[in-house]
């Protein structure tokens, strides 16, 4: 008899406890779903273009319940999609409510690809005719880089601009390991096969320094140039700037044509009202996004599929951190069996990885080039 008590208790329990966990889902799921508030995009509406959250070439939006209410209550900051920022801005600009952009970031956490890549899709804005302001109490090199596209670009009358040129430190540990008896195993085939040489050396070795210096030159010169022609300043001017701190002040930002006036915020605000006292009705590039302008409605048939590998090469499945053979290969095959696909980008952001699983993509690439021959990849890392 008390077996029988037991157990039906048991049996009692699990069903309560199966009843609570249904209630407990169900309540995270109304929290979610209710709190996904209509976005309405006001008339006379300033797009502002805030670039502070961390940006990937491709953020999907996450599934898990758990992970939407963490991001939305707490302080972690939540990852933008580049894509959909471009979306976003292409969408912007036949919008009639949006009547201008205002660039707003103290810091630009994406890369310097990425960067230029939005910068080029204000540059296309500015076609539609509608403004383009920055202001900034603070500008650093991306951010100054990324804001200089503007029409007029303010800054605040005690701030200051950091363009100062680029340079790279690498750190050496042959002494280190010399001293404690620590002796290293490295296998590498290459002289231009650095990564492994603070390991090997006391001092970065000709060919590094050549590949460095190359690589920075040419970033270099894409910034400057870009900044050139948006501002009207000589690259030699822009060398002369970066090498004298020239931006170090707003006095000096304006005497050199870094900046249009040197202003405070509340007078930032009355240009984007275009003088009047109305307040400006500002939209954050994530609402907008969220309003449904992060994609671009096609009717067309024909189709360029991009496919974003981003992270690390390694040997497996992959996701939107690390690139993997399975599912990039997935996306590749898919896109390839579509005749609506014309055409494919595989749009490359990463330091490198596993050479096997880089031979798999290149070989699905390979054979989809026989299909589509407007098949390419572009790389950013």
């Amino acid at each position: 008899m008390k077996f029988l008590r037991n157990l039906l208790a048991s049996v009692l329990g699990f069903f309560i406890a199966l009843f609570l966990l249904f209630v407990f889902f169900f309540a995270i799921a109304t929290i979610v779903g209710g709190s996904e508030e209509e976005i309405l995009v006001k008339e006379n509406s300033v797009l502002e273009l805030d670039l502070s959250n961390p940006i990937k070439d491709y953020s999907p939006d996450s599934n898990d319940p758990f992970e939407k209410i963490l991001a939305k209550y707490s302080n972690k900051k939540k990852k933008s999609s580049l894509n959909t920022i471009i979306n976003a801005i292409e969408n912007a600009k036949t919008d009639d409510k949006i009547k201008g952009i205002s660039i707003k970031t103290t810091f630009v956490n994406a890369g310097i690809a990425q960067t230029q890549a939005i910068r080029n899709k204000l540059e296309e804005f500015k076609e539609s005719g509608k403004f383009i302001y920055a202001y900034n109490d603070i500008y650093t090199q991306k951010n100054y880089y990324l804001s200089s596209v503007a029409d007029s670009l303010f800054l605040n009358p005690v701030g200051a601009i950091d363009f100062r040129g680029l340079s790279t430190e690498i750190l050496y540990f042959k002494d280190f390991e010399d001293k404690y008896g620590i002796k290293m195993e490295v296998v590498r085939h290459g002289k231009y096969k650095s990564a492994v040489e603070p390991f090997l050396e006391n001092k970065m070795s000709d060919a590094n320094r050549e590949q460095t210096t190359s690589f920075l030159k040419s970033i270099w010169s894409e910034i400057t140039e870009d900044i050139s022609n948006s501002r009207n300043i000589s690259i030699e001017e822009l060398n002369n700037i970066a090498d004298n701190s020239n931006g170090r002040n707003a006095e000096i930002a304006l005497k050199n044509k870094l900046i249009d006036a040197s202003i405070y915020e509340d007078e930032y605000q009355e240009k984007l009202a275009g003088g009047s006292d109305e307040k400006v009705n500002t939209i954050s590039i994530e609402d907008y996004i969220n309003s449904g302008k992060g994609r671009i409605s096609s009717t067309a048939k024909d189709k360029i599929a991009v496919i974003y590998a981003q992270g690390d090469i390694v040997y497996g499945e992959g996701n939107e951190h690390y690139i993997g053979q399975g599912i990039i290969n997935k996306a590749i095959k898919k896109a390839r069996k579509d005749d609506n696909v014309k055409a494919i980008v595989l749009r490359v952001n990463s330091p490198g990885g596993s050479a096997l699983a880089s031979e798999l993509i290149w070989r699905e690439l390979e054979l989809t080039k026989k299909e589509k021959p407007k098949t390419s990849s572009r790389f950013y890392g």
